[in-house]
C-alpha cells in the first residue's frame, strides 16, 4: 500500500485510520488516501521529517517560549520534538479524534502525559471556546479532515482567530498549516490580517504547503547566525533556511 507495507488499519466516525511502514525505517499516518498526516522516523522518532513541520516551529529562534499550544495533535510528531529537544516547554496539545491519540501512543511514541505534556482529547474550536487559558507564546494550528472524497480539507477554525490572538503572549506566534500552495486561500486569511495588525508572514514548502506566522509582536528581519547554530546543534534542523524563505505578507 502507498509503496509501504500497512501494518494497521482501522476508522472511527471521521474516517479511516492507516499505519503504514516503510522499508521498517519510517512509519506513517493517513486517513484513507496518501497524504501522510504525520511520520515518524523509527530510530529517532523525536526528529521532525515533514519540512512543513520544520517550518512551523522556526518562531522558536526568537521566542522566549515557556508555553506552546498545539491544535491538531495527529501521530505527536511536533509534540514530541518540542519535548524531546526543549524540556523547559508546557505543551497542551489538541487532538479531535480518540482513536488518533490511541495509535500515537501505541505505534508512534507519544511521551506519557506529564507535568509538562497535556494532551485533551477535544476539537480545536470546542476547546477554544471553553478554555480561559492564556499566554502562550506560541500557538501551533495544523487541523485537518478529510472527505468523503478522500481530500484533505484545511478545518476551519476563523471564528476562534480573535481568541488565538488574546491567547498569545505580547510577543508570541500563531503558526497555521495550510496543505495549498496561496496561503491567502487560508480560511479567514483577511480576518488574521486585521486581527494581528498586518503582521503576517509566509513560508512556501516546496509548492504544497504554505505557513502562515501571524505575530502579535515584531518578528526580527536579522537572527544572528550563533543562534541558528545553536538551535541546529539540538535537533539538526535548517532553520535558518526557513527564516531565509519566510516573506512578510
Amino acid at each position: 500500500m502507498l509503496g509501504g507495507e500497512l501494518i494497521y488499519q482501522t476508522s472511527d466516525e471521521y474516517g479511516a485510520i492507516e499505519i503504514v511502514d516503510y522499508i521498517n525505517e519510517i512509519r506513517t499516518l493517513h486517513f484513507g488516501n496518501k497524504t501522510q498526516q504525520s511520520s515518524c522516523l523509527l530510530c529517532n522518532p523525536y526528529f521532525l521529517i515533514h519540512k512543513y513541520a520544520q517550518a512551523m516551529i522556526l518562531p522558536l529562534c526568537w521566542l522566549q517560549t515557556r508555553r506552546v499550544l498545539v491544535l491538531g495533535m495527529g501521530a505527536g510528531s511536533i509534540v514530541k520534538y518540542l519535548h524531546n529537544y526543549h524540556p523547559n516547554l508546557i505543551i497542551d496539545a489538541i487532538e479531535l479524534r480518540s482513536s488518533v491519540i490511541d495509535i500515537a501512543n501505541e505505534f508512534f511514541m507519544l511521551p506519557e502525559p506529564d507535568e509538562r505534556l497535556n494532551i485533551i482529547n477535544d476539537s480545536a474550536a470546542n476547546w477554544l471556546n471553553k478554555t480561559s487559558k492564556k499566554n502562550y507564546d506560541l500557538i501551533i494550528v495544523d487541523v485537518f479532515l478529510t472527505s468523503d472524497s478522500g481530500s484533505d480539507i484545511t478545518v476551519n477554525i476563523s471564528p476562534m482567530l480573535n481568541k488565538i490572538y488574546n491567547m498569545l503572549s505580547s510577543n508570541g506566534v500563531a503558526v497555521f498549516n495550510h496543505l495549498n500552495n496561496n496561503v491567502r486561500t487560508y480560511p479567514g486569511f483577511e480576518s488574521l490580517y486585521k486581527i494581528f495588525n498586518n503582521k503576517l508572514y509566509s513560508i512556501d514548502i516546496e509548492s504544497t504547503n504554505s505557513i502562515l506566522l501571524a505575530s502579535r509582536g515584531n518578528i526580527p528581519d536579522t537572527i544572528n547566525n550563533s543562534v541558528f547554530k545553536k538551535m541546529s546543534d539540538i535537533s539538526t534542523l535548517p532553520y535558518q533556511i526557513y527564516f531565509d524563505l519566510m516573506k512578510k505578507l
